[in-house]
């Protein structure tokens, strides 16, 4: 089983220019790394990101702290810190989850291929979408996730104003 965290504008983007097409929101920063750290004490979570999101301007390349990081690319010879684990498909970065003892939960925190995969994915749990409320112009889209899934009654649920950006923090599940 897993979850997808992702945010999104208006129109479904999530990234420009190789990074988040919208400023910096501590809120939602904050939201992402409770989220992926909620774990019980002496476990850890998976995170699992495409090649793009790992050398993308958020990540640059450094593992996400206190979380396994797995990054999927079809390079089998692309190179990544220590610690940092590489697999071929979404499929192979959650059997490496599966199979690491300390792990507890999984997620998936994009780019835009591997959120597709997911949202097919028969283990798919949660989205944990973060809607800001912008046309930012993006280069990176997602499919439209309302015609798939509904908010789900989660108490973490939340609108946010900050930085001249309003958005929304919500919890989808399938229809």
């Amino acid at each position: 089983m897993f979850d997808i965290v992702v945010a999104a504008d208006l129109d479904w983007g999530i990234g420009k220019a190789n990074g988040l097409p919208w400023p910096k929101l501590p809120t939602d920063l904050a939201h992402f790394k409770r989220v992926t750290c909620a774990v019980t004490e002496g476990k850890r979570a998976a995170v699992i990101m495409g090649r793009k999101t790992w050398e993308s301007t958020e990540v640059a390349g450094r593992p996400l702290p206190r979380r396994l990081n797995i990054v999927v690319t079809r390079d089998p010879a692309y190179r990544v810190a220590d610690g940092v684990a590489i697999a071929s498909s979404l499929d192979a970065a959650l059997a490496i989850a599966d199979a690491t003892p300390d792990i507890e939960s999984s997620f998936n925190v994009g780019g835009a291929v591997l959120v597709k995969q997911g949202l097919d994915h028969p283990a798919l749990r949660y989205i944990y979408l973060t809607r800001v409320a912008l046309h930012t112009g993006a280069d990176t889209h997602i499919d439209n996730l309302d015609r798939g899934f509904v908010a789900d009654a989660w108490d973490g649920a939340k609108d946010v104003d900050e930085n001249g950006v309003r958005y929304r923090i919500e919890r989808l599940v399938r229809r």
